[in-house]
């Protein structure tokens, strides 16, 4: 089990407003699993994804699901909130995103790539003053590229000043919530983000997976069945 509730009674609120906080919804099993890798994050234990490194922002891990069984009862909780069938879920990203200490406290907000139908992200570590924002006053036009899109900002922006408008959703959430967000139709970012460890899957329903870590992923369950099986 990945989750403790049926997500789906939430879907409509989803749909209305594009962006959800749900707190203390992950099974335990869930915690576990994303506590094991945070002290695996800690201890140098797991590799990062050196090609997805931003230097001045955050490094990245890829996160694995243990079993095929866990990984289904993950698409299943989501399909209920997403309204499609769980084999139609496709995961187009699975980073632990772990924020530098120099990244910028105030950074510019952005879209998901295409491929970001929904974002979801776990907290694993979230310091005090770290909020996750959203910007439901400005445009909902979807990102149609395979990559992150900025919001245009006025060259003499002063970054903190815009974000103390009070129309700006500031979320802070800890290890067994999670919040969902129509990904690459929402503006979004993080303020105060040095330290951050957390958790972010992106799927889809369109087949696409642009960085194969649904297909990689689906292989190396392939391998293990197949061990087992010669086992």
């Amino acid at each position: 089990m990945a989750f403790n509730t049926d997500l789906g009674k939430h879907r409509k609120k989803l749909e209305r407003n594009g962006y959800l906080h749900l707190e203390k919804v992950l099974s335990n099993d869930f915690i576990q699993s994303l506590n094991s890798c945070g002290s695996q994050i800690i201890a140098s234990e797991l590799d990062e994804i050196a090609e997805w490194h931003i230097p001045g922002k955050k490094r990245q891990y890829l996160y694995d699901f243990s079993t095929q069984s866990f990984f289904d009862a993950f698409r299943e909780g989501l399909s209920g909130i997403i309204g499609k069938l769980a084999e139609e879920i496709i995961i187009s990203e699975r980073h632990i995103k772990v924020y530098l200490t120099e990244a910028a406290d105030f950074p510019v907000p952005h879209k998901d790539r295409h491929a970001a139908e929904f974002t979801i992200g776990f907290p694993i570590y979230i310091p005090q003053d770290s909020r996750v924002c959203f910007f439901p006053f400005m445009s909902r036009n979807e990102n149609t590229e395979q990559r992150a899109v900025y919001a245009e900002m006025p060259d003499d922006t002063k970054m903190e000043r815009f974000y103390a408008d009070d129309r700006i959703v500031k979320i802070k959430g800890t290890v067994g919530d999670m919040f969902i967000f129509h990904g690459s139709t929402v503006f979004h970012e993080r303020i105060m983000p040095a330290g951050c460890m957390i958790l972010y899957i992106k799927v889809n329903t369109a087949r696409q997976d642009p960085l194969g870590e649904h297909a990689s992923m689906m292989e190396d369950f392939n391998k293990r069945s197949e061990v087992l099986e010669v086992a």
